[in-house]
């Protein structure tokens, strides 16, 4: 608070007042970091979905369960340890994982599927002992809605869309866009055949959420994605089948070999630019699945793809190859 030092004129700042006692105390006991209580007023658990493949599961106790398990299975109870099961609904299928000592962990998911999360103890050909369950959690999609505005002012062709996306300098999603134009063009054999090109083995059943994927890594690959990197993130369908791709023509699994299968099914071009600038706009595209990566990915290096017409001859060449 200003005022004026007695005998002058001068304005000056005045000290603040001293703190009260008990804010100090107050002050004295935050500075001192405290571990987390080892048990909490009740038991908790909680699976939450984080992305189409991530889940984030976390869970308190209301007591000690080790102390429970030594006073039940005494000298037998070092063979158990806590770990998470994790269960997919959709697939009837069950994941052990070691509990986390911070109480919370990432999992991994399939997109669409439902889970649930069990906390307990297991021991080697001993049956699973449960202590918490969740409540059940759907990840979700990894693509957009099917549904869309039929509207016709806000109707827009996935070709028009798909160069209004290479103009905005996205090029990686306007190839991925051409070829849902390409299979809109073809009954849904476009892709297919591309894939089949490319990976020189037969193709797996897809629903139409596998072909949505596949659009995806195929332009992710095109631009020099890494097929290690890209395992990572795929449904078991298409892991199974880029494995086996990668095992069939190693030698062909590569950007060069995919762009070229593009330019001659579809007579996509891309244009003459620098290799950082495609493998910036692929480190774009790996963003997206990152953990926690929910920034803004935008082009560094904006360059183009020239994408021309299908026509019916082009059209009935992917009919007889997918």
């Amino acid at each position: 608070m200003p005022y004026f030092s007695p005998g002058s004129s001068e304005l000056t700042i005045a000290a603040p007042p001293p703190p009260i006692p008990a804010v100090v105390d107050k002050l004295a006991e935050l500075s001192v970091d405290e571990p987390l209580p080892e048990t909490y007023a009740a038991n908790r658990i909680r699976l939450l979905a984080q992305s189409p493949r991530k889940l984030y599961l976390y869970w308190e106790f209301e007591r000690n369960p080790f102390e429970t398990l030594r006073r039940a299975f005494r000298w037998q109870s070092d063979r158990y340890a806590l770990v998470v099961k994790l269960v997919d609904l959709q697939t009837d299928s069950e994941t052990l994982h070691a509990a986390s000592s911070t109480r919370s962990q990432w999992l991994d998911a399939q997109p669409g599927h439902s889970y649930r999360a069990d906390i307990g103890f297991y021991a080697s050909g001993s049956a699973f002992i449960r202590l918490l369950s969740s409540t059940e959690m759907r990840a979700p999609r990894a693509s957009v809605s099917r549904s869309t505005d039929t509207t016709p002012e806000f109707h827009v062709p996935a070709d028009e869309f798909a160069r209004v996306l290479d103009d905005a300098g996205y090029v990686s999603d306007a190839l991925e866009v051409s070829m849902e134009a390409a299979d809109e063009a073809t009954q849904n054999t476009a892709t297919r055949a591309i894939a089949r090109r490319f990976g020189g083995t037969q193709l797996p059943a897809m629903s139409d959420e596998d072909l949505i994927e596949m659009r995806g890594l195929l332009a992710a690959l095109a631009l020099g994605l890494n097929i290690n990197e890209a395992q990572a993130t795929l449904s078991a369908t298409l892991s199974r089948w880029l494995m086996e791709a990668s095992r069939a023509r190693r030698e062909e699994i590569d950007a060069a070999h995919l762009l070229e299968v593009l330019r001659d099914l579809l007579g996509l071009e891309f244009e003459s630019t620098a290799i950082d600038a495609l493998n910036e706009e692929a480190m774009r595209r790996v963003a997206r699945v990152h953990l926690g990566a929910s920034e803004v990915n935008l082009p560094l290096k904006p360059f183009h793809l020239w994408m021309p017409s299908m026509t019916a001859g082009r059209k009935q060449g992917m009919r007889d190859e997918g």
